[in-house]
């Protein structure tokens, strides 16, 4: 897991993840000031991104997920969230992988690191990060944010 505030991607020496996590987070830095809900194609190569609002929830209400076929690029654009992040060999799996929606749930175990997500951070997720988003913090109810979504094969590369 990657995670820091997007105004410092570059001084963070997050060149290394590629030209396509680059153009995700230029595309980031240029959206409206209020972006519509919804599924966006970003490259044709498969890059896409999903604006999406939630209510947060207790993290025990909240599951463990990882994916295989995308790198998770999470942008909060307002309100808050936490983010809990457990390596995905350390936790069981809740289920089976679905292929269609690249997602396999994982069963609650040791968190191993807790992010909190305001306007303006982001945090990366690959195929062996377990993360547990949605869980609320004192004070907020809902978040406001992104998700883009890059293959597994253009993360790092040009």
């Amino acid at each position: 897991m990657i995670y820091g505030k997007l105004d410092d991607y570059e001084s963070m020496g997050l060149a290394s993840l590629g030209g396509a996590t680059a153009r995700a987070v230029d595309w980031i830095r240029n959206l409206p000031a209020n972006p519509a809900e919804g599924r966006i194609t970003l490259e044709a190569e498969g890059m896409y991104a999903i604006i999406v609002r939630y209510a947060t929830v207790p993290a025990a209400e909240s599951r463990f997920e990882t994916h295989r076929k995308y790198v998770d690029l999470q942008y909060t654009l307002a309100g808050c969230e936490a983010i809990e992040w457990a390596p995905r060999d350390t936790l069981a799996n809740d289920g089976d992988y679905d292929l269609e929606k690249d997602l396999l749930f994982h069963h609650p175990g040791t968190v191993f690191g807790r992010v909190i997500k305001t306007a303006g951070f982001f945090s990366i997720y690959t195929s062996v990060d377990a993360h547990r988003a949605k869980v609320q913090v004192g004070g907020f109810a809902d978040a406001l944010k992104l998700v883009v979504k890059i293959p597994v094969n253009r993360f790092g590369t040009p």
